[in-house]
């Protein structure tokens, strides 16, 4: 599962790239700005359950990327994957984050729908890319 709206996968590797050093840190940072917003909207354990159903959609293709425990919450949540990432090269890393976010990103969409969730994108990355100030994800 990938997500099927091109202008969220450019600003999702836009926001990785951003970054500078490891993809598994950067998706860290990424991951703690976003989760405030969201669980604002659907709850700490709603985001939990869709970071965990995520990562367990992501190991279909990369089965490395290990699970945090379902007891954890908040930055715990974040510490296995974030860990398996890093024992990944570059390349590797770097695809399951994209993944990661991706599907993440189309399970929140099919919960609360495109407009919701390209907002709450746009307003929890917006210091991470100049085109995500505007109000639209598509305009340039």
């Amino acid at each position: 599962m990938t997500t099927n709206d091109p202008a969220l996968r450019q600003i999702i590797e836009a926001a990785l790239a951003r970054h500078p050093g490891p993809v598994a840190d950067a998706s860290l940072q990424l991951w703690r700005k976003l989760a405030p917003d969201l669980i604002s909207i659907i709850g700490e354990l709603g985001f939990d359950t869709l970071f965990a159903r995520s990562v367990r959609l992501a190991q279909l293709e990369h089965a490395w990327i290990r699970q945090a425990g379902d007891a954890l919450h908040g930055n715990d949540l974040f510490a296995q994957p974030q860990q398996s990432l890093q024992a990944q090269d570059a390349a590797q890393s770097s695809q399951a984050s994209l993944l990661l976010f991706a599907i993440f990103f189309d399970l929140l969409t099919s919960l609360i729908g495109e407009s919701l969730t390209n907002h709450l994108v746009r307003s929890a990355w917006r210091h991470e890319d100049p085109k995500l100030r505007g109000n639209n994800l598509n305009e340039e």
